[in-house]
């Protein structure tokens, strides 16, 4: 991609779960960044992962962006010129540039077998050593590797790791700098089946793509070294990159899919408002110049500052969460074009709950609901109220 002065930033979930709170404040991070710019937000979905492919989770994930005011602007929905937006479906794409890499040199065939992999694990969990790739294919001679591809012996593609990595200038954490091949075996790029790993998909789609700036969580950043060797072995101008803190649970514990109630979709049938959501994320993190409860995502928007996005942890307060919805639902209520809509949410609401059990029907009346908003208002604290 030759680069163009138009931002342009991804989100690129894998459908292996249903949004949450970390991913939607990622995506929100994606979106403030790109239309503080005029720029756009793609999706992308990195479904490689085929064995814990979720059913319906694509389609749910951007069906809850969709809901919380921040849509992408290209996706497998929506299109755009740089589709297919799925990673299975550009699996050509991964195997050229693989091919560019092994006739290079920059990257070889690994025949070794799944048993050795573990033996070389354990091996190394008993002398206390982190688990790592001891780069045997490296050094197979040319006619070796024909013999076994000849045999159709089973292997992967793996990058030539270089020594001596290049510090790089991250937009939250500065000058950073990891000698991944101080620590790791060569990484695999591309699996036995054809799919790539994560390492090799997102370097070629983010080039084809033209992402001009990749916005992700932290536990990448060790691995942009490694992004970065392979961005300069294929030839291609990286992006620029922010790793985003962590978003954790107030008492400093991981978020965790298996939680439950940290699913977007949960906080929806809560009665939740999707710019509380937004504004509760923001709050918990960094990135403005204060944080005062009740900006909308307008508000949002203009007081984003990436250089103010801090590099520690941001801690999620869940107890906050009613405060935080008081005080959306108030504005909303006080907005007539707004409290319009939210009686047509409350009606279908009352009309899903209780339906033929209504009998007066007055109560579905928009003066009737209007009229205890009114009185209600400033102590409400979600929808189901």
């Amino acid at each position: 991609c030759t680069r163009q002065p138009e931002v342009r930033v991804r989100f690129a979930p894998s459908p292996t779960g249903f949004l949450h709170l970390g991913g939607l404040r990622t995506a929100l991070y994606n979106y403030l960044f790109a239309k503080q710019r005029g720029g756009a937000l793609i999706l992308r979905l990195e479904d490689t992962d085929r064995v814990r492919l979720i059913p319906g989770a694509a389609d749910a994930i951007e069906d809850m962006l969709e809901w919380a005011g921040i849509p992408p602007d290209e996706s497998s929905r929506r299109g755009g010129h740089y589709g297919p937006y799925v990673q299975s479906e550009r699996l050509q794409l991964y195997s050229q540039a693989a091919s560019s890499l092994l006739h290079t040199g920059h990257a070889y065939y690994c025949f070794c077998t799944n048993q050795r992999l573990e033996l070389l694990k354990r091996e190394a969990q008993r002398s206390g050593h982190v688990p790592r790739y001891d780069n045997r294919c490296r050094h197979l001679q040319p006619e070796r590797i024909q013999e076994k591809l000849a045999l159709g012996i089973p292997h992967v593609v793996r990058f030539r790791l270089d020594a001596g990595a290049e510090p790089f200038q991250d937009l939250v954490f500065g000058w950073t700098r990891h000698e991944v091949a101080a620590v790791e075996g060569d990484p695999v790029i591309l699996k036995a089946d054809g799919f790539p790993t994560y390492h090799l998909a997102s370097v070629v789609d983010d080039h084809h793509m033209c992402i001009s700036h990749v916005l992700r969580g932290s536990e990448w950043l060790i691995s942009t070294a490694k992004h970065l060797q392979l961005f300069a072995a294929l030839r291609w101008s990286p992006p620029a990159y922010a790793h985003l803190p962590l978003l954790l649970n107030r008492d400093g514990s991981k978020l965790s899919k298996r939680q439950g109630d940290i699913f977007i979709q949960h906080f929806r049938e809560q009665g939740v408002l999707p710019e509380t959501l937004l504004d509760l994320v923001t709050h918990a993190g960094s990135g403005f110049n204060n944080n005062r409860i009740g900006r909308r995502l307008d508000e949002l928007i203009q007081e984003f500052n990436i250089s103010k996005i801090t590099t520690h942890s941001a801690l999620l307060d869940l107890d906050k969460l009613d405060e935080f919805n008081r005080v959306h639902l108030q504005r909303r209520i006080e907005d007539q074009q707004m409290c319009v809509e939210l009686w047509e949410e409350l009606r279908q609401r009352l009309l899903q709950t209780h339906g033929s059990d209504i009998s007066d029907r007055a109560v579905l009346e928009p003066h009737y609901i209007q009229r205890v908003l009114q009185l209600r208002k400033g102590h409400i604290c979600s929808l189901r109220e």
